[in-house]
């Protein structure tokens, strides 16, 4: 965007999922919109992740989580095979020792209870080897009729190009702030210059508090590292492979991500979307060194995939998953800064729930009369108090 151009209704801080597809729904309702990214687009967790739509476990996120599956659908239908969503779940086995079997059952027993249509049945035996040969003998498994495995960073770029083939600007590799005017938010500060706007969304991910409030007074996100190993893993099973450990039983309480090993931070996943094999995770406070748990994940994915233990390695990253205190995101107008709001906190959901969140924090933005539930309400976490105004009188950029 340059000096001489209209500034933008909406200017969105953050390049991942919801503020790639906040742009595009915006921009198709005629809004002129601007997306900043630091870095690029699908850089952080959007980009890092596992790669597999999933249905979450908190009641309060499923909304979410069923409107993204209908604008996945959507945006597979247009996106020219850029992105591409499978009309059926590649299906769920959450795994563990065969003499674990009460676990699964507990499993399978709450998701009949709180999602029948998840079909949850128990699998053992040589029927487990059946459905999936590269297993290790003697596991059992809950199996879950959910699951749709996704190149990972692939949604948000789709969601990116729509947005740009809808009108909207997309900027990259600014330094980028919150420019405010006392309590209203008046556009963004971009390298120092105000770049105006009517209104700002703020969806940066775990970065997200931090320009909302830099003072740190404010403070309801943090970030959760998860290292990701891609791996050449031939015969790969078809379905989403997760140990017992990463907990998913259904619940009407807040949660936060289940908590892996103790003693290293270990948990075991493996998706396999387009031929690539993301085994994982790591549920860490501190930002890790990738390499520093590539054998420790190794290990542990080959007590359920023996050729886990000799696949090539391709990559490791790691991402920082955007985690609200109680473990719901944060979705709407931010309090006590006026014509900002902000869409974060996702957490392991993120791209899951991130379409849906993007199109209800549009529709807010919008005006169109939608209610945010308040489980998801930023003012959950009181009232962000800006101690200066960031710029007063400001020079246009």
């Amino acid at each position: 965007m340059t000096g001489r151009s209209p500034a933008p209704d909406v200017a969105i801080i953050g390049g991942g999922i919801i503020g790639a597809a906040a742009a595009a729904f915006l921009a198709a309702a005629g809004v002129r919109v601007t997306l900043y990214e630091r870095s690029e687009i699908a850089a952080a967790a959007s980009g890092r992740n596992s790669g597999v739509i999933q249905h979450p476990f908190d009641p309060v996120l499923v909304a979410l989580y069923r409107e993204s599956l209908a604008l996945y659908r959507e945006l597979a239908s247009v996106s020219a095979g850029a992105f591409r969503f499978g009309d059926e779940p590649a299906g769920l086995l959450m795994i563990g020792p065969g003499e674990e079997a009460a676990a699964a059952a507990k499993i399978a027993d709450a998701w009949a209870d709180t999602y029948p249509g998840a079909r949850p049945e128990i699998v053992a035996g040589g029927s487990l080897r059946d459905l999936e040969p590269a297993l290790a003998p003697d596991l059992v498994a809950c199996r879950l009729a959910i699951g749709y495995p996704v190149a990972p960073g692939s949604a948000t770029r789709a969601y990116a190009r729509l947005a740009e083939a809808r009108g909207a600007t997309i900027r990259l590799g600014a330094d980028v702030a919150l420019a405010l005017d006392g309590d209203i938010a008046v556009g963004v500060l971009v390298d120092g210059r105000l770049q105006p706007a009517g209104a700002v969304l703020v969806a940066a991910g775990p970065w997200s508090p931090a320009l909302l409030d830099p003072t740190g007074d404010w403070q309801p996100i943090r970030g959760i590292w998860g290292v990701i190993a891609q791996l050449d893993l031939p015969d790969a099973p078809r379905h989403v492979v997760e140990e017992f450990e990463i907990d998913i039983e259904p619940t009407s309480e807040p949660t936060e991500p289940a908590e892996a090993d103790e003693d290293d931070g270990l948990g075991f996943s493996l998706i396999t979307a387009d031929g690539a094999s993301a085994l994982g995770s790591t549920f860490l406070e501190d930002e890790p060194q990738p390499d520093a748990f590539a054998a420790g994940l190794r290990e542990r994915g080959s007590r359920y995939v023996p050729a886990i233990a000799t696949a090539p390695l391709v990559s490791l990253r790691a991402c920082a998953r955007p985690v609200a205190l109680d473990g719901r995101p944060l979705v709407g107008a931010v309090p006590g800064i006026d014509r900002a709001f902000v869409a974060a906190g996702n957490g392991p959901w993120g791209i899951s729930t991130g379409p849906g969140t993007a199109r209800l924090i549009a529709d807010l933005a919008l005006g169109r009369g939608v209610s945010v539930p308040a489980a998801l309400d930023p003012a959950r976490f009181g009232r962000v108090t800006p101690a200066i105004a960031r710029q007063r009188d400001p020079l246009p950029g």
